[in-house]
């Protein structure tokens, strides 16, 4: 029985020797750090991103060329950081930026999520100064009457009033012949021009002035750029812009420089028209020009 118990003692000692030769051979194979076993284990609790952030956006410009817009449509991100290539940078969610001029620049956008993971996303933006078309002038007929009563036809519109008369009277008017507006009010001058650039300052000038025929009267006389119309009842709703001017400012018997400041709005078309009342009047020397 002693010989039994000594054997099992004799191979027991020789089991555990042998386990603690592997666990040596075991343990000097590997890094025994505290840091290379916490690499190798997880967080109490951790689980994979099953929804990692994607980064995207896209790019809108603006009227002013240098500025532009840019619209995140990243996914499952809580943070935000763009770059926008030129030295500027925001957290914002979405971004938006004016580059200091032309070139190309690259914009990225940064998306990171609650766990720290993040993703990246980039554009090239080509900043250009677009080419403006020059504005278009129109072209006004007959714009000094010097054509005597053939002047007339491009100034003329019976569905609005009588034509105007031309006249050659000394101090009424520039080169041959000037336009005039009898006492009674019941001429006009309507010309249809283009073509214009929408959306942009014009300024008419023209000379005028007046000869006092009705001494308790103050007349006046109304330049306007109106739409196109073939109704006087029209004119209110047809009006873009309109000055008047009167005799007891402008004075009487020698020409005055006039002009009226207006913006083509989305007309192409537009008309000159012009009436007086109360009194004479007389107008000439059109011209047209955009206002820088």
């Amino acid at each position: 029985m002693k010989n039994i118990n000594r054997l099992k003692i004799g191979v027991s000692q020789q089991l555990m020797a042998t386990l603690l030769f592997v666990v040596s051979i075991a343990f000097v194979g590997c890094d025994p750090t505290i840091d290379a076993l916490a690499f190798n284990l997880p967080e109490a609790n951790s689980q994979e991103d099953l929804t990692p952030p994607s980064a995207e956006f896209t790019v809108s410009p603006t009227a002013d060329f240098l500025t532009y817009t840019f619209a995140n449509e990243s996914r499952s991100a809580t943070s935000y950081v763009w770059d926008y290539g030129d030295g500027n940078s925001s957290t914002e969610l979405d971004g938006i930026n004016t580059f200091p001029g032309e070139g190309t620049y690259t914009v990225t956008l940064t998306a990171t999520d609650d766990l720290g993971v993040s993703s990246t996303y980039s554009e090239e933006i080509n900043v250009v100064e677009p080419i403006v078309p020059p504005t278009l002038i129109p072209v006004i007929l007959e714009a000094g009457f010097d054509n005597g009563n053939d002047s007339r036809d491009p100034w003329r519109n019976s569905d609005l009033g009588g034509v105007i008369q031309i006249t050659s009277s000394n101090g009424y008017h520039e080169g041959n012949n000037g336009a005039k507006l009898p006492k009674s009010g019941d001429r006009i001058g309507y010309q249809l021009i283009g073509e214009f650039t929408p959306n942009e300052v014009y300024e008419l000038k023209f000379k005028y002035t007046f000869r006092d025929q009705e001494e308790a009267e103050n007349g006046s006389i109304t330049i306007a750029m109106v739409q196109p119309m073939n109704s006087i009842d029209q004119l209110e709703d047809n009006t873009i812009s309109s000055i008047t001017y009167t005799e007891d400012v402008a004075g009487v018997g020698s020409l005055v420089s006039g002009s009226l400041v207006f913006n083509s709005g989305a007309n192409s078309a537009l008309a000159i028209f012009f009436y007086n009342d109360a009194d004479e009047a007389y107008i000439d020397s059109f011209e047209i020009e955009a206002v820088e």
